[in-house]
């Protein structure tokens, strides 16, 4: 067999076997799937009494993070904790860092269809979650921190607004 034949086979085996691995590895995931019903029960059933609603902002990563996405999740915390702190100490916005690599957290993917490391705002009431939205902006305005900062506040300011 010529060199060539041997890499290209080598090559074609290399597809297959990854994508063998990707369809066991997706089966898998798919088995420990659980619908964001149950995601909120799980995280909301400890809400104190008499809490109307607040806003949670999530920002998701992975175990090893490049410079951008260490970028994004530093901008956005320094905003929301700079301009938004009698929300954070009142308890009406909470600020978390999930790893989406850490198996109790790959629900999230689900839940608010991610397809990257994301900047998400998630707003309840009465422990029970009413909308979301993935601020996926961040990605293009992040070589600019004060327009990516801008664009974080105005969103968070648009949930904290849709509180009871």
């Amino acid at each position: 067999m010529n060199p060539r034949r041997l890499l290209t086979a080598t090559l074609i085996g290399f597809v297959l076997v990854s994508f063998g691995y990707l369809a066991l590895r997706g089966s898998r995931a798919a088995k420990g799937w659980r619908s964001p019903a149950v995601a909120e029960a799980a995280t909301t059933d400890s809400a104190p009494a008499g809490e109307s609603g607040k806003v949670i902002a999530y920002y998701f990563h992975v175990t090893v993070r490049c410079t951008t996405c260490r970028a994004i999740e530093s901008y956005s915390k320094e905003v929301i904790t700079a301009r938004f702190g009698p929300e954070l100490a009142s308890g009406r916005l909470e600020w978390r860092l999930v790893n989406l690599q850490l198996p109790e957290n790959k629900h999230f993917v689900q839940d608010y269809q991610l397809f990257t490391k994301s900047l998400v705002l998630v707003r309840t009431e009465n422990g029970k979650q009413r909308d979301f939205k993935v601020l996926n902006d961040t990605w293009e305005l992040v070589g600019n921190k004060t327009a990516m900062q801008s664009y974080v506040e105005k969103e968070v300011r648009g949930f904290l607004r849709k509180l009871g």
